[in-house]
């Protein structure tokens, strides 16, 4: 068959006499104007540039090490010589039979040497690449008539979109297990390209850790998280001390070995609060939110490790203050807790809306059973009705495989809380409707009814009754919803509740992060008393986490406020004196009844000395 290389030299056609892959590696060889009659001497690496190539192809080297030897072992016998290179076609690696290395080396056959065609002509090396696929050359096949003792196999290692990242090659003389070998080859650049995706797997993980570890750094915060069977895969250092425990201690155990969970929470789409079981002392909660892929499968949950104060249940607990619109909010709440009517809940954003919403659930007969979110505003008009209702597999393109129960289900038994009611578009209003008149709801998708226990309540900060008017929102529905209404007020209307609020929200924000409970000048309470909190209270929150966070020392002061806080308005001057002197006779006053009326723990609550103090009271005529 010799004969046919020889004709194809002196411009014969042979096509019909060769492999097409040989044939057409043999017209690119004529193209590139290899010389068919002795060895290139070009393109072979000096030490210097191939330890550079080496350090360039340090992971391919990395995956291929345990791989060459074992590949050669499986070859049974002496003759051969396994290569390992890079993309580019230069040979890098080399192990095998000293005697035949040798001789293959009088053709450059070795570490250092460039592969590709249009150096080399045919070879199994630079076709493989070239074609991007598994190819064995033997003998005659190959372009340039001193590699005509080689017999070759050689395998493209490809990266996870297939592309021609190095090669792995056997060579040696003539074999007569032409296929084995190939087969034999292939597994080699198999077992490369896994090892490969290993490498990349683990920096991947540790890209992760490092920045789950510095975020958890720069927030100050407890974090963990968890996989999708609830092993706990990760928990930063603070988040661990908060539950009196070294992070090695956490990490590989389950979640429920350490907090109360109920069971099956990861495959519900809930997000959850976990709180640690046998609490000693100060109580440690968790804030889960579950990690879904693309398709919709649980991959795991993240969150934050926290310290929750434990203070019985009341009215008060969730919803802060003492003023006279606080404490009526609170009245008409409690009393509505007790029935099983629809409530409509109104007030401007920030209020507090699902705070109220979680009040009355958690003092309701239902209280037992799950407390179910969903904001309206949040999803587009086509993905409202799913998650309310849920869906069947195969209901629309993405639905996820075994369908998804939608949130009326999933609040079974107890409560589900619908925000920003106003933003749902009427088609889902209508099965709604249905769904609150009926007890019943149907899955997207699907015909069957399912029975669902649910009490509804509603929130928006639009006017429902304007929405009916203009035709946006409907009358049957509004009147199903409204069977009570709480009317929230304003921060601003009630600003006498900051001063609960405040201290709260300082406790808060430094359980978040693990340091102890900040104090607060009483100077800072004026600047808080005269802005007029467009935000509300999820403002004034944010406000006290920005402090907590900026302040530099063991006492809040007017430095650490907002720019916006310090700076005057220019349409109205900062609070008169007389005002300023009744915000902080009102903040002594709240610190003595805070510490029953003890002077050195009230002033270390107000961040000042016990002498200051002392004068403050003098000055302010308050009796002690």
């Amino acid at each position: 068959m010799s004969n046919s290389w020889k004709r194809f030299i002196n411009g014969e056609s042979v096509e019909s006499e060769v492999t097409p892959s040989i044939y057409r590696s043999w017209q690119r060889s004529l193209s590139f104007q290899v010389d068919h009659t002795l060895v290139s001497n070009q393109d072979i690496l000096s030490t210097p540039l191939l330890s550079e190539r080496r350090d360039a192809q340090e992971s391919l080297i990395r995956a291929g090490e345990p791989v060459l030897p074992y590949i050669f072992s499986l070859l049974g016998s002496a003759n051969y010589t396994i290569l390992l290179g890079d993309n580019d076609g230069y040979i890098i690696e080399a192990i095998g039979d000293p005697p035949f290395m040798s001789k293959a080396q009088k053709v450059h056959l070795s570490a250092g040497a460039d592969w590709r065609e249009e150096v080399r002509g045919t070879n199994a090396i630079g076709t493989a690449l070239r074609d991007n696929a598994p190819i064995s050359v033997f003998g005659w096949e190959h372009f340039v008539k001193d590699n005509h003792f080689l017999a070759c196999w050689a395998a493209p290692i490809q990266n996870n979109q297939g592309a021609p990242i190095g090669f792995l090659d056997i060579s040696g003389e003539a074999s007569p297990d032409r296929q084995k070998i190939l087969s034999i080859v292939m597994m080699g650049a198999n077992m490369i390209e896994k090892n490969l995706r290993l490498f990349e797997l683990e920096s991947q993980l540790k890209f992760y850790k490092e920045g789950f570890e510095l975020a958890s750094r720069l927030l100050r915060q407890g974090f963990l998280a968890i996989d999708r069977d609830g092993i706990i895969t990760n928990i930063n250092p603070l988040g661990a001390a908060l539950l009196g425990r070294s992070p090695e201690s956490i990490i590989g155990h389950l979640a429920s070995d350490i907090f109360s969970s109920p069971k099956g929470w990861m495959l519900s789409g809930q997000s959850l609060d976990l709180r640690i079981k046998d609490p000693a002392g100060k109580a440690i909660s968790s804030h889960l939110t579950r990690v879904v892929n693309d398709a919709g499968h649980s991959l795991g949950a993240v969150g934050t490790v926290q310290v929750t104060e434990e203070t019985p249940l009341t009215s008060s607990t969730l919803w802060i203050g003492h003023s006279a619109p606080t404490q009526r909010t609170l009245e008409r709440a409690s009393k509505v807790a007790a029935t099983h009517s629809s409530v409509l809940i109104h007030g401007e954003s920030g209020t507090g809306k699902e705070i109220i919403a979680r009040t009355i659930h958690q003092l309701s007969p239902r209280c037992k059973g799950p407390f179910v979110a969903l904001n309206c505003a949040s999803l587009s008009s086509t993905l409202v009705e799913s998650e309310l209702f849920g869906y069947v597999e195969g209901a629309f393109t993405g639905a996820r495989r075994g369908g998804k129960p939608g949130k009326f289900e999933l609040a079974d038994k107890g409560t589900i809380f619908l925000d920003e009611i106003g933003d749902m578009p009427l088609n889902v209003q209508i099965a709604l409707l249905r769904v609150i008149q009926e007890k019943e709801v149907s899955r997207v998708g699907d015909t069957k009814a399912i029975k669902v226990d649910v009490r509804v309540l509603a929130a928006s900060h639009k006017d429902l009754s304007v929405l009916v008017a203009s035709e946006k929102f409907r009358l049957d529905l509004f009147y199903r919803l409204k069977v009570v209404t709480l009317e929230l007020p304003p921060l601003r209307e009630r600003t006498e509740d900051i001063q609960d609020l405040v201290p709260y929200f300082i406790r808060k924000a430094c359980a978040s992060i693990g340091i102890p409970t900040l104090g607060i000048q009483p100077e800072v309470y004026a600047h808080l008393l005269a802005h007029p909190w467009p935000g509300n209270v999820r403002e004034l929150e944010n406000c006290i986490e920005s402090m907590v966070a900026l302040s530099d020392g063991p006492v809040i002061t007017v430095a650490d406020l907002p720019d916006e806080f310090r700076q005057p308005d220019t349409k109205t001057e900062l609070e008169p004196q007389p005002l300023l002197d009744q915000q902080t006779k009102h903040a002594i006053l709240y610190a003595l009844t805070q510490t029953k009326g003890k002077i050195a723990p009230a002033a270390k609550l107000l961040g000042i000395g016990r002498n200051t103090l002392y004068r403050k009271i003098k000055e302010l005529d308050i009796k002690l």
